[in-house]
């Protein structure tokens, strides 16, 4: 949809069993937009399915062999809301047409005969309605747009604010980084209501949520000791987390207080059934590292509490990509083809893996992309 579209830019639909009626109709005003018509319901179903998107108002006689114009009606405004519905009707059809009117299923009825020039008008007027509130919706979606992307660049801003008074967890700038990359912090979250606009509802929901993020991740950092002491079979954590793997044993130096629950949370967003496979990038050597794929049938969160919901050591998954880059490894989530899957590399030697501190290129780098976010 684009600004500026006039009454030529949109059909409208006519119905009536009688081919008379439907040639006298497109004279009538072929000249005013563009006509479509339709002799049954059937037909017209089959109209507003190939070009339901093509059609501003729809117009139809009550009376018709089998189905009946209100039929017609109200599947309209089931399937094709946003389509001006007209009734035609003879007097002594009156109270089928009151009837529509007060069940919603049409703008207005028209009764028969008709008059050429008023229902000229009333077709106007009905098109004038459409475009009106099409342009309508399409400045309420630019304004939730705009409000969406205000919403995550102040979460953002909270978020790199809690990173910032972390003690011990190592590489956190770079674990947002990544989550924002694979999450677009919840961009997936539902549309706000039109209320959440103005008041401050969203405001107080959205500081709660970060408040609660605070006391998880500052529960995290506070149970991280230095060194990676223990050596852990990842994929005897996946079977304990009752996920299918394939392969032997997967072992790494890590810290078993950290990975066990990262493996947890993992396998329960990846959904049910969920499988593993590894393997093993540049074997021996500093950078030897292991990189398990867990795959289920689970979608990406859909809010963003569900990225941090967990508390404690289980700081949702936000919480496993900082695990992950503490480790010196890296975290990635994707969906698609009806599967969420999570590939996670560790190295196995945390200790040889420092990362700098980022830079403004790499913070600018983050909020960048939230403006190409719809």
């Amino acid at each position: 949809m684009t600004r500026g579209e006039n009454k030529q830019t949109f059909a409208t639909l006519f119905v009536d069993d009688e081919e008379k009626a439907q040639k006298y109709f497109r004279m009538a005003y072929a000249n005013d937009f563009p006509v479509l018509t339709a002799g049954s319901v059937p037909e017209a179903l089959e109209i507003l399915e190939q070009r339901g998107d093509e059609i501003a108002v729809l117009i139809t006689d009550q009376r018709m062999p089998g189905q009946q114009g209100v039929d017609l009606l109200k599947r309209a405004r089931e399937e094709w809301p946003e389509i001006v519905r007209i009734l035609t009707t003879a007097y002594s059809d009156l109270d089928d047409a009151i009837t529509a009117v007060n069940r919603g299923e049409i703008l207005r009825y028209v009764t028969k005969p008709w008059d050429i020039q008023a229902l000229r008008l009333e077709l106007r007027h009905a098109m004038d309605f459409f475009i009106l509130r099409r342009e309508r919706d399409q400045l309420l979606a630019e304004k939730i747009g705009v409000r969406r992307r205000m919403a995550q660049s102040d979460r953002l801003v909270g978020l790199l604010g809690i990173i910032a008074g972390l003690e011990h967890l190592r590489h956190a700038p770079y674990a947002v980084a990544a989550w924002v990359r694979d999450s677009r912090i919840s961009a997936s979250d539902e549309q706000p209501a039109a209320v959440d606009l103005e008041l401050w509802g969203l405001e107080v929901r959205e500081a709660l949520d970060l408040m609660q993020l605070h006391r998880s991740l500052r529960a995290l950092d506070a149970s991280v000791q230095s060194g990676f002491p223990d050596r852990l079979d990842l994929f005897e954590l996946l079977r304990h987390a009752g996920v299918i793997v394939e392969g032997g044993a997967a072992e790494v130096a890590a810290r078993g207080d950290l990975v066990t629950p990262m493996i947890r949370t993992l396998a329960r967003l990846a959904g049910d059934p969920a499988t593993a496979c590894w393997e093993r990038d540049a074997p021996g050597g500093e950078k030897a590292a292991l990189t398990i794929r867990v795959t289920g049938s689970g979608t990406m969160a859909s809010s963003f509490t569900e990225h941090v919901s967990a508390g404690g050591l289980d700081a949702g998954l936000l919480g496993s990509y900082l695990i992950a880059w503490h480790h010196g490894g890296t975290l990635k989530a994707t969906v698609g083809g009806g599967q969420r899957q999570f590939v996670l590399t560790l190295p196995e030697q945390p200790d040889t893996v420092v990362l700098p501190e980022p830079d403004e290129n790499t913070l600018a780098g983050l909020f960048s992309m939230l403006e190409d976010w719809e």
